[in-house]
């Protein structure tokens, strides 16, 4: 009998960008909160198109595999479960595509409100 813990090799088979895909732990508290939250972020800008475009663009800019599933799971509402299936992913495979692709959408939308207008 396979110990259920075990995962086939392929599950760990990056997209090539590892390196550049981390949340640096310093940003966040022990609760999950910003240390810093970011600065300067009137309601018109949240609400303007060009904070949609910002969005848009960061995840176009995504390694293919990144925006296949951010695309799915965010922007379409899939389920984790139906993301796999449609994209022939294990499980934890999708969700480290998913947290990178997220990472670096949240990166770009960050940059974007400290921007000075």
């Amino acid at each position: 009998m396979r110990e259920r813990r075990t995962l086939p090799f392929s599950s760990f088979v990056g997209d090539g960008d590892e390196a550049d895909t981390a949340v640096d732990a310093d940003r966040f508290a022990r609760d999950g909160h910003w240390t810093a939250p970011p600065r300067g972020v009137p309601e018109e800008r949240l609400l303007a198109g060009e904070a949609r475009k910002t969005i848009e663009d960061a995840i176009e800019a995504l390694p293919p595999n990144q925006r296949a599933v951010i695309t799915l799971r965010d922007v379409e509402g899939l389920s984790a479960e139906e993301a796999c299936n449609v994209l022939g992913l294990s499980e934890t495979n999708q969700r480290v595509l998913l947290h990178r692709a997220r990472a670096k959408v949240r990166a770009a939308f960050e940059r974007y409100l400290e921007e000075d207008r």
